[in-house]
């Protein structure tokens, strides 16, 4: 009778703890779907849901500024950003006026529908395009693309160039080809799929509740902003789109490069590299972390140098000659991890970026350094860029 009892002890117990596992997060599930619908019912009564036909679902496409102005400008948020609308607008503030302002986000971001279609290059643009006639925006559109969203632009400016005044690419992904090996081999990161189907699983609204407590605040917006940037951001993760996005990102991009037509479409690209001693300066982006990886080399060099006198490879006279064109102070490190940095951005913007942009035809390189997010960061600088690329198209 006592061995009986300790084995529904032993039994009963865990069984309790699932049950107690399984009721807090049926409360949290619910406390999530409730604040879920709340924040829905405001982005409304704010004015930022306006769902709007892409084909077999709706996507979000909200128009700001003037809508009798002088173009029409799409914004085309990166991967998976579903609040463009509300982290951008301090940029756009400064064209709005004289221009419409159209924000429209892809399936599965924000209050747009998710979707099981495959988010190919091709399928997206003409959701774009499918998403704009239906909410009555015609073309000739300006392309405002960011991150990711370049590649989409690449895509449709060269497929449909007579629906294209121009393109203004705000650090946008960097095009060039890539091999079917290399496509292969790129998958989505195996943690977001994994969220993604606990999400479908019923877990999506424990994850929200939780994760909301991992999104820094901005804190140049303001509360009610700030409310609809974390519900939008929310209602992304449980979305199948975004993922599908990532999974056939290399895809996408070779698509696109493959499909540039040079044409003389005025166009604009914004890099966020830093590509002068000024700026790097300036802007005092050079952590002491950021210092001793760029003088990597100068560590291995003087190694191999230690490692050369003590094997008798070289002389003293020698090794102490070579060793004092390393650098040594603090003074030295920084000024070597300077040219270092500068090195490899102006690499890649000779390799990597001018020959995107001269296949893309007609398009003007401007530095604007800082973050990604560059449009949040130097908002005003990023707008009067744009302003000038669009008082030139006026003539």
């Amino acid at each position: 009778m006592e061995q009986k009892r300790k084995i529904k002890k032993r039994i009963l117990v865990p069984v309790l703890i699932v049950a107690v596992i399984l009721l807090l997060w049926l409360v949290i599930f619910v406390i999530s779907r409730i604040r879920l619908r709340r924040d829905r019912v405001f982005l409304k009564e704010q004015g930022y849901c306006n769902l709007v036909s892409a084909g077999d679902y709706s996507v979000n496409v909200l128009p700001f500024g003037n809508e009798n102005g002088k173009h029409r400008i799409i914004a085309m948020a990166g991967m998976g950003v579903p609040d463009s609308s509300i982290t951008m607008r301090k940029m756009t503030a400064a064209l709005e006026p004289d221009n419409q302002v159209v924000f429209i986000d892809r399936a599965g971001c924000g209050l747009s529908d998710d979707t099981e279609q495959d988010m190919t290059v091709e399928h997206i643009v003409e959701a774009y395009r499918t998403a704009l006639k239906n909410a009555g925006i015609q073309a000739p559109y300006v392309l405002m693309p960011h991150s990711i969203g370049g590649v989409y632009a690449t895509y449709w400016e060269s497929k449909y160039p007579d629906e294209i005044e121009a393109v203004a690419i705000i650090d946008g992904t960097e095009l060039e080809p890539y091999t079917e090996e290399q496509i292969k081999q790129h998958e989505t990161e195996p943690e977001l799929l994994l969220y993604y189907r606990l999400c479908k699983l019923g877990a999506g609204g424990t994850g929200n509740l939780l994760l909301k407590h991992y999104l820094p605040p901005k804190d140049w917006l303001t509360a009610d902003e700030q409310r609809m940037e974390y519900a939008l951001t929310l209602m992304t993760y449980d979305s199948r789109a975004p993922l599908s996005e990532s999974k056939y990102e290399l895809e996408n991009q070779n698509a696109a490069w493959h499909a540039i037509v040079t044409n003389d479409i005025p166009k604009l690209y914004i890099t966020t590299q830093y590509l002068t001693a000024e700026d790097v300066e300036a802007d005092g982006i050079l952590t002491d972390e950021m210092i001793d990886a760029l003088n990597e080399d100068s560590k291995e060099r003087r190694l191999l140098l230690e490692q050369q006198y003590r094997n008798g490879a070289i002389s003293k006279e020698t090794f102490e000659q070579m060793r004092q064109k390393l650098p040594e102070t603090d003074a030295e490190k920084r000024e070597t991890a300077v040219r270092e940095l500068l090195e490899q951005n102006n690499t890649f913007v000779r390799h990597v970026i001018t020959p995107y942009l001269e296949k893309l035809g007609n398009c003007e390189l401007i530095s604007l350094p800082g973050d990604h997010l560059i449009y949040e960061q130097k908002p005003e600088k990023c707008s009067q860029i744009i302003k000038t690329f669009l008082g030139g198209l006026d003539g």
